[in-house]
């Protein structure tokens, strides 16, 4: 099992509302904007919205993001808004992705409202209460966690139809990734299942541990829950960072990135992640030192991936400029 370790950090002036992770950055609602980075922390743009952003999804290069009364959509790649955006009488409430394309959002009315792609509407249903939108077993599938406590399918054709998965109340649910999701019953129970559109294919404890659970993101190691004293712990290898924040996002892979909402955002990367990194950095001094026509050449090159690899890319950046080379291990996206 991997041990995971801080990247590095960025400091933001004012409040983070929401964070993101899609494929090529890493989006952030700050005060009254929406900054993306990308994974090596540099800020490619900032777009100042009317309104403070409180939610951001991702959807393949597009960010839908729910603000103030309304709905918009952003191109990650460009920080441009498709468009003026949808509102609701109330506001919306959540977004999930959908399969495919498109966007599936709850008002504060018990209805959800279904958007195209590019986040033109196409219909309203009624939906009753929905605490939280978790996951699709398919593009008109989705598990939702009602306002009761109980776990639904929801069934998106001409009119909404949906099926409990069972009478059992939850206190809380994980989205679902990977086709599972983890489960808190009342008692306090950790379980971990596998729903599908009538019930489940296996539903077992995982922990019987006293947790009150925020918030929890899935990796390639596993899932990882954060309680509401900020303790970010892996359920497999127990893993624990303390008190880097209460809004957390992972790219269901390799990175975490977490952040408190006085403005420090924290990413945390998987031990294989740093050493595929440093992997290549080696890999380039092999191949351009023997380009080099001097041993004090060869020197100043060195020196230059010593500071890359100890994240001091200011000097780095100095060091490659004496010799006139750019280097090739800046990766925009991963």
């Amino acid at each position: 099992m991997n041990q995971w370790k801080v990247l590095f950090s960025h400091n933001f002036l004012g409040v983070i509302t929401s964070i993101e992770i899609n494929r090529t950055g890493i989006a952030v609602s700050n005060n009254t904007s929406i900054r993306f980075l990308n994974f090596q922390g540099k800020e490619i743009w900032e777009l100042k919205l009317p309104f403070k952003p409180y939610k951001i999804k991702s959807n393949k290069n597009l960010l839908g993001v729910l603000m103030g009364n309304g709905f918009i959509v952003i191109d990650s790649e460009t920080g441009k808004q498709l468009h003026e955006g949808r509102s609701t009488q109330g506001g919306f409430s959540q977004i999930i992705n959908r399969p495919g394309g498109g966007w599936i959002l709850t008002d504060r009315n018990d209805k959800i409202h279904i958007f195209n792609q590019k986040g033109f509407g196409i219909k309203r249903l009624f939906s009753g209460k929905v605490r939280r939108m978790l996951g699709w077993i398919d593009r008109e599938h989705l598990i939702i966690h009602d306002g009761d406590g109980c776990m639904r399918c929801l069934k998106l054709l001409s009119e909404a139809t949906q099926r409990q998965l069972e009478e059992k109340l939850w206190s809380w649910a994980s989205d679902l990734k990977n086709g599972e999701m983890i489960l808190q019953s009342k008692s306090g129970q950790i379980m971990k299942g596998k729903p599908n559109r009538i019930g489940w294919d296996h539903l077992e404890c995982i922990s019987e541990k006293s947790i009150e659970i925020s918030e929890s993101v899935w990796t390639k190691d596993g899932w990882w829950i954060l309680d509401m004293e900020n303790r970010l712990m892996n359920i497999n290898n127990s893993q624990t960072f303390s008190n880097f924040g209460d809004i957390i996002a992972s790219d269901d892979d390799k990175i975490i990135v977490i952040a408190n909402k006085n403005g420090l955002l924290r990413i945390i990367v998987s031990d294989e992640l740093i050493k595929d990194r440093n992997r290549k950095i080696l890999f380039e001094f092999e191949r351009i030192k023997f380009n080099l026509d001097t041993v004090e050449k060869q020197h100043i090159f060195k020196k230059a991936k010593i500071e890359e690899l100890t994240k001091n890319e200011l000097d780095a950046k100095n060091l490659h400029n004496s010799l006139e080379i750019e280097p090739k291990n800046k990766e925009e996206r991963r």
